[in-house]
């Protein structure tokens, strides 16, 4: 908090605390009383971040009031935690049918969604750093759930699916983020990431009669045709195909990993090579927590929107327990293929037949330290 109020954009941060703090008093989501005697307080402090476009430019600048909710107690302070959140094959599976039947894709955001939970147990909150009254003895009595506690993504999701009940929506059973409404008038979808709602349907008029009804119900930001979600690019084709994408999070890997201007390289891994434990001569990182962290990101990438680099990673998490260098240095070759192929991402639409279609394969003992078969497999819908 010191550091935002002191330092660059500081008037940018003093107004998204403001509309932060609006937000919360509006919204009830706690009352000052002095607690009673013997309380346990939970903690709280601001956490600060730029919010970028599609274009990587400057969006607007966020605050969040955060309980410091490792400090609740089990039985106490929370009990069921619990909540879905949508995965990304359902994402994929959605683009896929939307581009098939030519269903208009949009996207809106339910500002403060945690702060529309409600709480069952007794929580007390240190009052907001910047933002004390003037009676210092008194405490915020939370009546509905903020970020940071442990289970406000339960309260938000309870909350979430009665709402959309009485608007018709039903669950998936595939996926309990998404959630389909069918009637007379057609067919409107909603996949469901936290806060952030991905809406498609036969009917534009749907979308916008979806889009009203949830907002009386909830703030909502309508974002309109669906552009970033989770991180991913959602770019349209002239001839109305759908790309999925993730340009920018490849980018900001190789800035961390300082291989912006790096030579590209063809493939994930070099033809032919054989991945092996270390050796005598292969020095052992001293350190494996970078290899660790460079692989994890690099399987989210390959699970997300880039099957290609797949196989390369299964090799390559397979020497998380004691990487060597020559690991290490294989794993920045993945970031050198990378570099090279950054624009490259999911096409849906333009195939023909809507077809779901399966193949796999596998190698016979190809690990040729455990002589393991690998298999593996794609489904490609759209």
């Amino acid at each position: 908090y010191a550091e935002a109020i002191n330092g660059p954009n500081s008037e940018e941060w003093k107004r998204a605390m403001d509309e932060e703090i609006a937000a919360q008093l509006s919204n009830g989501t706690w009352e000052l009383a002095k607690p009673p005697e013997g309380t346990r307080l939970l903690p709280c402090r601001w956490v600060y971040k730029v919010k970028r476009g599609a274009d990587g430019g400057i969006e607007r600048f966020k605050a969040r009031l955060v309980a410091k909710g490792y400090e609740q107690r089990a039985g106490i302070d929370y009990g069921e935690l619990f909540a879905p959140t949508t995965r990304s094959a359902s994402l994929r599976a959605l683009l896929a049918v939307a581009v098939t039947k030519g269903m208009p894709i949009h996207q809106l955001d339910v500002s403060t969604a945690f702060l529309n939970g409600e709480l069952e147990e007794e929580l007390w909150m240190q009052q907001p750093p910047g933002y004390e009254s003037a009676d210092p003895t008194q405490a915020c009595r939370l009546k509905k759930s903020i970020y940071g506690l442990k289970q406000a993504p339960r309260c938000w999701y309870v909350k979430l699916v009665a709402a959309l009940d009485k608007l018709g929506f039903k669950p998936s059973q595939a996926d309990p983020a998404l959630f389909i409404k069918k009637d007379e008038n057609g067919i409107v979808y909603l996949l469901v990431h936290v806060d952030d709602i991905i809406t498609t349907s036969d009917d534009e008029e749907l979308i916008r009669k979806v889009k009203d009804a949830v907002g009386k119900v909830f703030k909502i930001r309508d974002l309109g045709e669906a552009k970033v979600f989770l991180g991913m690019e959602i770019s349209r084709g002239e001839n109305g195909e759908v790309k999925l994408s993730q340009r920018r999070y490849i980018e900001e890997l190789l800035q961390r990993h300082q291989l912006v201007d790096a030579k590209p390289r063809s493939t994930p891994l070099p033809p032919g090579s054989k991945v092996l434990p270390a050796e005598e001569g292969d020095m052992e990182l001293k350190d494996s927590s970078d290899y660790r962290t460079l692989v994890g990101e690099l399987n989210y990438l390959a699970t997300s929107t880039r099957p290609d680099i797949a196989q390369a990673l299964s090799v390559l998490a397979r020497f998380m327990g004691k990487p060597s260098k020559s690991h290490m240095g294989l794993a920045l070759g993945v970031l050198r293929y990378l570099a090279g192929t950054r624009e490259l991402g999911l096409c849906f639409g333009g195939a023909g037949e809507f077809a779901l279609e399966g193949y796999s394969d596998s190698d016979w003992a190809g690990d040729p330290a455990t002589r393991r078969s690998t298999t593996g497999y794609v489904f490609k819908l759209g």
